[in-house]
């Protein structure tokens, strides 16, 4: 079994601070994801995904200044309902091995 299938598993305490927000309704802007996490901790970077025309492809990433902001917005935001949707929120595997974001 991969890492990747224990996310709801709390035995492996992870220092991450990027995360996975998917399934966004369309009049989510990237003005409006970052008044919604903000309330958990200082926000590093954000990126909302837009096709072509500038539109909304329904997921973004987030970056926290500490594991520990990360870690309650994901714990609160999962599953909220924002406009017509059910958020999905999950922690994002670090691209580079051992690098801090």
């Amino acid at each position: 079994m991969s890492n990747d299938d224990n996310h709801g598993s709390s035995s492996c305490p992870s220092k991450f601070t990027s995360l996975y927000i998917a399934n966004l309704d369309a009049q989510v802007s990237e003005e409006m994801l970052i008044l919604m996490f903000s309330d958990f901790g200082k926000i590093r970077r954000s990126v909302l995904a837009k096709d072509f025309r500038g539109e909304s492809r329904g997921f973004a990433f987030i970056v926290f200044e500490n594991a520990d902001s990360a870690r309650q917005a994901m714990l609160h935001m999962n599953g909220r309902l924002i406009g017509q949707k059910i958020l999905y929120v999950e922690r994002t595997p670090k691209v580079e091995e051992g690098r801090d974001i």
